[in-house]
């Protein structure tokens, strides 16, 4: 960058020069050469550009210096990579007209935009700084206020710009066309900065007008453009994105001390409510400024105002003005891809966009095109795409995730719903596809995992679709839901995904309820129950036993009746009720028995040596457990052999035969590990411990129990406990 003593040295030498034009000019008389003439008033605009930046960088207040830059009343935080680069682009050795800001509402471009001209002041990169806007609202806690002083046309602009430059004659032309000739004549020689504030509001006209007068700029002036639409000139395109979580906080902590009630607020909800209102805004720097200002004007908490942010169809001012004129002219296309792009909770490609809506690749490039232009859909590294949270929240409302008697800010604009029911019902066929409970399910559960996001963001719109729990609003959607649930269960199961688990067999039982498929709902109620006994949460686990028994009792089969009644027996036994937890689990063996249902057999006969094994009936324990393994090894179930040897290997240690006990630990944790079965894995990891114990390779069980240990807390796993002590005795046991 110049400094005065540069400016001062190059403006002596343009004084120089001037002087030396003028004294030729005196020599032609009245008959002047036309091109002597023009280099003479070029040369005294440079040397009025020159003393105008000159008299910035010494502070005076030049009135050389037209300025009619607004003061960004907000906080200004970050975004220094961005400022780098656009002050780059605006030197004057930077190929380009300068710089294009684009990128949905609310995410600072006018602030950046200013902040850079702000700077570039400081630094006396321009003799002159103009800003005019084409907005025509703007937004507070109280509303969406109207601006009657917008611009709309280019010609609106040319005469703006030549008013604060002081080129009254330009403004007092009648033609439009040669008004823009003027302009551009009456910038060169100079360095002005041109800010276009807004374009997006314009017709698709005058946005190419403009543009054309952009690529005419004469250099060294610049221009900075803001856009929600993309616009692919010659200038650098700055795609202004979510703020950081650093830079977020620091937004906040600034606002807050501002406004007393705002600081108290944020005090109050922490570190964890702060976050959260970050993830809800996405990093949008308005939509923080506006749910802040509805503590700071109206005096609401924290978290109804967070509420209100939440919730698109309670908050329409604040939607409609980031994202009604931007979908106001979407094609059919468009609106189809934006209505599926809200069951991705992930980036989706066009290969994926492709098999959920059917359209060709060529048909749904032509559409992100538009979508990525107008800011609705961000453009990510290896061709994938993806929504803000905000347009997520937008997009839900416009598709009907409307709460009862709500109005929605988005009625003139209703988008695509049968296109999103196809993407919901897309993720539930790729759920199907690749869950399942057969016994090689396992080995397509990565598939799963790969797209867990999608899958469980699917599992919560199925769900507030269907209404649940309450009153059923939309059956096909709890159908879907129950179908989610069945292919999952498993999956989520042997990889340890347990809150998950317990979360999705409640919306089963209740999606059931609602539709009246008791079965359905008594074997969400069986899932439920199941992650509770194992989390020895006997009465939450009783509680559930107790609705799964009922619903089998008024709609399922005697398979389902039997599974009901193993489960009764799984609660009596954790209440150390032996002889009702025997007699529960011998009625579940007779029905099994008489389906013929073998794995059914296996499980309830392991569970009765679990019975006889509490008691220290070790005999009739071991009786149970190897006939339950037999009928496993006979059907290769590796699952069931690994829990059946887990519980041998228990035995083999309550028995004092450490060895036996290695051996059925050992393959305990080689099936876990290939099925993939997590909890399992932990058992065998302690058992194996407990035996290295025994044998005073304290280093070496210690790892394990660690090992266990890890899976259980994420687990929370009833053991817990007793992994805790384990690890605690060996870590004693090896410092001393």
């Amino acid at each position: 960058m110049d400094n005065a003593e540069s400016l001062q040295r190059t403006l002596r030498r343009a004084r120089r020069a001037l002087q030396i034009l003028e004294e030729e000019k005196v020599g032609y008389g009245i008959r002047i050469p036309v091109d002597l003439q023009i280099e003479f008033e070029e040369k005294q605009k440079e040397v009025a550009s020159l003393e105008a930046r000159l008299a910035q960088l010494q502070g005076g207040t030049s009135n050389s210096v037209p300025d009619n830059l607004p003061r960004y009343s907000s906080v200004f935080v970050g975004r220094k990579r961005e400022i780098e680069q656009c002050l780059e682009a605006l030197a004057p050795e930077e190929r380009g007209w300068g710089v294009a800001i684009d990128g949905i509402g609310g995410m600072g471009k006018t602030a950046l935009a200013l902040e850079v001209a702000y700077l570039a002041r400081e630094q006396a990169m321009f003799d002159a700084y103009l800003f005019a806007s084409a907005k025509t609202t703007w937004l507070s806690p109280e509303g969406v206020r109207q601006e009657t002083l917008a611009l709309s046309s280019l010609d609106a602009f040319c005469r703006e710009f030549a008013r604060i430059l002081g080129q009254d004659e330009i403004v007092r032309m009648s033609d439009a066309r040669e008004r823009r000739r003027a302009l551009l004549d009456a910038l060169r020689g100079r360095r002005v900065l041109l800010i276009w504030d807004n374009l997006e509001t314009l017709t698709k006209e005058e946005r190419n007008q403009i543009a054309e007068f952009l690529r005419k700029l004469p250099t060294p002036n610049k221009a900075i453009i803001t856009s929600r639409r993309r616009t692919g000139e010659s200038a650098l395109t700055i795609r202004l994105d979510q703020l950081s979580w650093e830079e977020a906080a620091d937004m906040m902590r600034q606002l807050g001390q501002r406004q007393f009630r705002v600081e108290r607020a944020l005090q109050q909800a922490g570190v964890k409510g702060q976050q959260e209102l970050y993830d809800v805004a996405g990093g949008n720097p308005l939509a923080l400024d506006w749910t802040l200002g509805l503590i700071a004007q109206k005096g609401y908490s924290f978290n109804t105002a967070l509420k209100l942010l939440r919730n698109a169809a309670f908050s329409s001012d604040l939607y409609g003005f980031l994202f009604a004129d931007a979908v106001r002219d979407l094609a059919a296309t468009d609106r189809t891809l934006l209505s599926v792009f809200v069951v991705f909770f992930t980036p989706a490609t066009v290969a994926a966009l492709g098999d959920v809506t059917g359209l060709s690749p060529t048909e749904i490039r032509s559409g992100l095109d538009r979508l990525v232009t107008l800011s609705l859909v961000n453009d990510l590294e290896g061709e994938r795409y993806g929504l803000h949270p905000l347009t997520r929240n937008y997009v839900t409302v416009a598709l009907g995730g409307t709460p009862a008697g709500t109005a929605t800010p988005t009625s003139a604009t209703q988008l695509d719903a049968n296109a999103q029911r196809k993407a919901l019902r897309y993720w539930v066929d790729y759920a199907q596809k690749y869950g399942g409970s057969g016994k090689d399910a396992y080995k397509t559960y990565d598939k799963l995992e790969a797209e867990w996001q999608n899958l469980e963001g699917i599992a919560n719109t199925l769900r507030e679709l269907s209404g649940i729990p309450g009153t059923l609003q939309d059956r096909e959607a709890a159908q879907m839901l129950i179908d989610l649930e069945n292919a999952l269960i498993q999956f989520l199961w042997f990889r340890g995904y347990w809150d998950e688990y317990i979360r999705l067999g409640e919306w089963r039982y209740q999606a059931g309820k609602g539709l009246g498929k008791w079965s359905d709902a008594g074997w969400g109620a069986f899932h439920a129950a199941m992650t509770h006994y194992h989390r020895a949460e006997t009465d939450q686990a009783a509680i559930w036993a107790d609705r799964m028994t009922a619903a089998m009792e008024r709609g399922g089969s005697r398979y389902d009746r039997a599974t009901a009644a193993q489960m009764q027996g799984n609660v009596a036994q954790q209440r150390r009720d032996w002889a009702e937890a025997e007699r529960w689990h011998q009625d579940a063996l007779a029905a099994y028995r008489e389906l013929g249902e073998e794995e059914g057999e296996a499980n309830t006969l392991n569970w009765l040596g679990v019975v006889a094994h509490q008691q220290q009936q070790y005999d009739r324990a071991e009786t149970y457990y190897q006939q339950a393994l037999a009928i496993a090894e006979k059907l290769d179930l590796k699952e069931p052999q690994a829990y059946i040897s887990s519980s041998l290997g228990r035995l083999a240690l309550d028995r004092d035969r450490p060895q036996e006990a290695r051996l059925w630990y050992e393959r305990e944790l080689t099936l876990a590990q290939e099925v993939g079965r997590q909890d399992k894995v932990a058992y065998a990891q302690a058992g194996l411990a407990q035996v290295l114990e025994a044998e005073g390779r304290y280093s070496e069980a210690l790892e394990l129990a660690q090992q266990a240990l890890q899976i259980r807390e994420r687990l929370r796993d009833g053991n817990v406990a007793y992994s805790r002590g384990l690890v605690e005795r060996l870590q004693q046991r090896v410092s001393s």
